[in-house]
């Protein structure tokens, strides 16, 4: 029950009492309690997997990061709100991620980048991070929810599968102009020992 009581008076101004009402909340109460168990059930699935998730609200600023992230980036909440989480992402890659993240905001787009960000041991991680815009039950827009893989490994063999491509084709190269090399010698020799006779 929620009551509310308001003092009277008599016609002389002495305060005779209260006057009140009483009024059922039970169904606000249990709305309550199932926003707060909703909310519970969130937090504790944003928590348990290896996703780092964020949030932002409508002006683009981050109001929300799961225990993964922090752990991960060995920052309190407090560092990464707002823009802070941007101080952990790679000086290299910064522009070209804000500019992702603020382009699809304003379109109200899905986005995946990859970019470097700095875990709590000072080395730097490639993460890739898939952002979508959230809106309420009235389709209103409310901002972007996002979650963030540690995709290093995946990284570094694409790396190292372009750099081996590439020495690859050098080599083919200079196998090439060595035959080619070869293939002219051969003519050359060929010439003279016509050119002899």
């Amino acid at each position: 029950m929620e009551t509310n009581g308001l003092p009277f008076y008599d016609t002389d101004g002495n305060f005779k009492g209260y006057r009140g009402t009483d009024r059922d909340i039970t169904n606000r109460k249990h709305a309550e309690e199932a926003l707060h168990e909703s909310e519970q059930k969130f937090r504790t699935l944003a928590d348990s997997g290896r996703a780092l998730i964020w949030a932002a609200g409508t002006d683009k600023l981050c109001n929300y990061f799961n225990r993964v992230w922090l752990e991960f980036t060995g920052r309190t909440i407090e560092q990464e709100m707002g823009n802070g989480w941007t101080e952990g992402v790679h000086l290299d890659d910064l522009g070209r991620c804000l500019d992702i993240y603020t382009k699809a905001f304003d379109r109200r787009e899905t986005f995946s980048m990859e970019y470097r960000l700095k875990r709590y041991d000072g080395t730097f991680r490639w993460i890739l991070d898939d952002g979508s815009p959230r809106y309420n039950s009235k389709s209103e827009f409310i901002g972007y929810i996002g979650h963030c893989l540690d995709v290093t490994n995946r990284k570094e063999a694409e790396l190292t599968l372009q750099k081996t491509t590439e020495e690859r084709e050098k080599l083919i190269k200079e196998l090439q102009f060595a035959l080619d090399n070869v293939k002219t010698l051969q003519d050359l020799s060929r010439y003279a020992q016509t050119a002899r006779r």
